[in-house]
């Protein structure tokens, strides 16, 4: 288990990235082979790995916050594993803060890898053969799955905990693109609507219900 990222301007796994493309960048101008080229491709790789302070928009223990930056795509009930769940899934581009945050106070039981394909998230075979993370989690207010699948940009999924506790909106792990998924009780009241842009750790999803239970 990496140790989280810290709150300096840039997350700290984008700086091999940036140093990369700022060496190359100082290559061409020594060759004098494109160098704006390379520039555009530094000053983008600081922008992907930049990483803001968000504070939640209301300061309610019942409050559920985005998980990702993003577009809100999906509001649905589903069955999962015998179990009926909220669904709310959060499309996220390359353009988004890449932090992904956690919603509440919780607890990650476990996590599980599946190893797959980078394919773009619109494709109606991402959903089965992408690489994606789930994780487990158990909260006082309400059953969580979150489940992370990788867009064809992404690379990689970053995980910074895979197990224990984590605050509301402490940073958990890094996507540059690709779908968050958020599973969470029934009986939650969903505040955000199809089509909305949200920001992770900041953005209110909704609200548990008081009388929420804990569930591994």
């Amino acid at each position: 288990m990496k140790n989280s990222t810290t709150t300096q301007i840039i997350a700290k796994e984008g700086w091999k990235y940036i140093l990369f493309f700022f060496f190359l960048f100082l290559l061409s101008i020594y060759i004098e082979f494109l160098p704006w080229v390379f520039l555009v491709l530094f000053i983008f790789s600081v922008f992907i790995f930049r990483n803001p302070e968000r504070l939640p928009n209301e300061d309610d223990e019942f409050a559920l916050l985005a998980q990702s930056d993003g577009k809100v795509t999906s509001i649905e009930k589903i069955q999962l594993e015998g179990k009926e769940y909220i669904r709310v899934q959060i499309d996220k581009s390359i353009f988004n803060v890449s932090l992904l945050r956690s919603p509440t106070k919780l607890s990650i039981l476990n996590t599980k890898r599946r190893h797959g394909l980078f394919l773009p998230t619109s494709s109606k075979l991402s959903k089965k053969l992408a690489e994606s993370v789930t994780l487990r989690c158990k909260s006082e207010l309400s059953p969580l799955i979150i489940v992370i699948s990788a867009g064809i940009l992404a690379r990689k999924i970053d995980l910074f905990k895979t197990i224990g506790p984590l605050k509301p909106a402490s940073r958990f792990g890094l996507l540059v693109e690709g779908v968050v998924e958020l599973y969470i009780s029934v009986e939650t009241r969903i505040k955000v609507s199809i089509g909305d842009e949200v920001k992770a750790g900041q953005s209110v999803l909704g609200y548990f219900a008081h009388k929420g239970n804990s569930s591994e």
